[in-house]
């Protein structure tokens, strides 16, 4: 499962749903689209459908609505089941090794230009008692409020940030 479920969250438009279920709660789809204007709807009909199908998304409420169903979708509690330390151990693998494929098809590509794209990638070791991490994790949070009702217009594209936690080895 925890395959799978990296595989079906680590799309870009399916992230983006999940994103917009976690900061309003629930939403139809025609709500989605009114806000993801940048997806067509049959592509969004589709990504709700495999969001669904794998058990990341549910039905909150159904409307009858003129002879059709509107469906309220909200996110699944817990679509991992039980998570055990192997199933996170996979479930970070996964999504590295999902990262690392995009970044190779990213390269692949030629129009690929690093500058141009502002690509980034950085590694720090922070000395940081767990206080002061998740008031670092709740700075980085509030920068991300910010930006993250972003609506598209000229000039912004999509951006994808990866946050990885993670322990540091301990020295010998």
């Amino acid at each position: 499962m925890e395959k799978d479920f990296m595989k079906v969250i680590m799309n870009p438009i399916r992230q983006r749903i999940v994103q917009y279920l976690m900061i309003h709660g629930q939403g139809t789809s025609k709500e989605m689209m009114e806000e993801l204007t940048d997806i067509p709807p049959a592509s969004l009909y589709r990504h709700v459908k495999i969001l669904a199908e794998n058990g990341c998304i549910e039905i909150a409420e159904e409307h009858k609505i003129r002879g059709t169903v509107e469906k309220t979708w909200k996110l699944c509690p817990n679509p991992l089941g039980d998570f055990s330390t192997e199933a996170a151990a996979a479930l970070i693998q996964n999504g590295l090794l999902s990262l690392m494929a995009d970044f190779q098809k990213y390269f692949a590509r030629e129009d690929a230009d690093p500058q141009k794209d502002l690509l980034s990638f950085t590694t720090s070791t922070l000395l940081l008692t767990d206080e002061e991490f998740m008031m670092m994790m709740q700075k980085i949070g509030n920068v991300f409020n910010e930006v993250i009702y972003n609506k598209p217009e000229n000039g912004r594209r999509p951006r994808c940030f990866t946050f990885i936690s993670s322990p540091c080895e301990k020295e010998g």
